[in-house]
């Protein structure tokens, strides 16, 4: 005996494509996871980038900032990434292998009298995770004025972090 599917037709095809998507969905995940695995996997490249960070003459780092208004988390990567290499640590991407890497986090206080106050904390660590160090920065600002463009800002501040940075790492 057969069964005869009353529904729609537009019901019978969007679940066709369901079933469609979720496959392409799982082949997708499971090249990403791939992947993944043989970037983690790969011994022999991370060697090879040590090898080439001691003859250009300095580790790699990267720089990442969290929590900043405007265009602050990108300014401040940038100003810090130029100074940290003008102090002879090399840029890096995250997905490089033996880098170290400093975690930047801004927080925005009120503060007296159409001020606020702007504290970044930079967290400097080893390729294996481990915590290196940090260093606070607090500045009180107009209230607003780094809600758009950091501009001389980031350079300012990147410079004054870059110093105590550079010293925590080995080189």
């Amino acid at each position: 005996m057969s069964v005869i599917d009353r529904r729609p037709v537009e019901f019978r095809r969007a679940e066709k494509n369901c079933r469609i998507m979720r496959a392409a969905f799982i082949v997708a995940l499971s090249l990403v996871v791939g992947v993944l695995a043989v970037r983690v996997l790969a011994p022999p490249a991370a060697s090879a980038e040590t090898a080439a960070s001691v003859e250009a003459g300095g580790p790699f780092a990267y720089v990442t900032v969290a929590g900043a208004p405007g265009d602050g988390e990108d300014a401040l990567a940038a100003a810090l990434s130029r100074q940290l290499a003008a102090g002879g640590l090399i840029p890096a991407t995250a997905f490089q292998a033996n880098v170290y890497e400093v975690q930047g986090t801004v927080r925005v206080a009120p503060g007296a009298k159409g001020k606020e106050s702007i504290t970044i904390i930079w967290v400097v660590l080893a390729p294996d995770g481990t915590q290196l160090g940090i260093t606070r920065q607090t500045k009180d600002v107009r209230k607003g004025s780094l809600d758009k463009k950091w501009g001389p800002a980031a350079n300012a501040a990147a410079a004054a972090a870059a110093e105590d940075i550079v010293k925590l790492i080995p080189k």
